[in-house]
């Protein structure tokens, strides 16, 4: 792969880092201030919106979602990594390499799962609220599976492509 592919690579990776970074700040002042006002409604206007508290729930879910997906941008997801820290700088690159496919293996099956499980929710027609259909709703499962799983290829890629310090070729 070639410097420029590798640049481009990353400009791209980082134009979505910043995406998803404000789609989640945007999320996160947007559901809590409609979780102010749901409160101060009932409190003090003795009304509520019905479905608020659905738009509520699953907001919180989009913002789980979004939150691992930017968490394995930034490598702080869980990951069980005493190989490669136990292990000499060569075979612990192997062995992250080999978590890395193992979590972009799992990541593609948790998107094609969760696409056919959205699929289903749009078969069957259902309302969520204020005339959403819930498979939109659960759009957010093959959408951060597979982004986690392009993220996922790409620290494969650039574990295969960096060498270990200390360690001459």
């Amino acid at each position: 792969m070639s410097a420029s592919s590798l640049s481009n690579l990353r400009k791209i990776g980082q134009f979505l880092g910043n995406l998803e970074k404000w789609v989640l700040v945007l999320l996160l002042g947007f559901l809590t201030a409609f979780a102010v006002a749901q409160i101060i409604f009932r409190n003090f206007f003795s009304f509520g919106l019905v479905w608020g508290d659905d738009l509520l729930r699953h907001g919180v879910l989009w913002i789980s979602f979004l939150g691992a997906t930017r968490a394995t941008l930034e490598r702080k997801h869980i990951r069980i990594d005493l190989l490669p820290r136990i292990l000499p700088a060569r075979l612990g690159l192997i062995a992250d390499s080999v978590c890395c496919f193992i979590s972009l293996f799992v990541c593609v099956l948790l998107t094609w799962a969760s696409w056919n499980f959205v699929q289903g929710e749009r078969l069957a027609g259902d309302i969520a609220f204020a005339s959403i259909p819930y498979w939109w709703l659960g759009l957010i499962f093959p959408i951060s599976f597979a982004l986690m799983a392009c993220r996922f290829c790409l620290n494969c890629i650039s574990g295969l492509i960096r060498r270990p310090e200390g360690v001459e070729t």
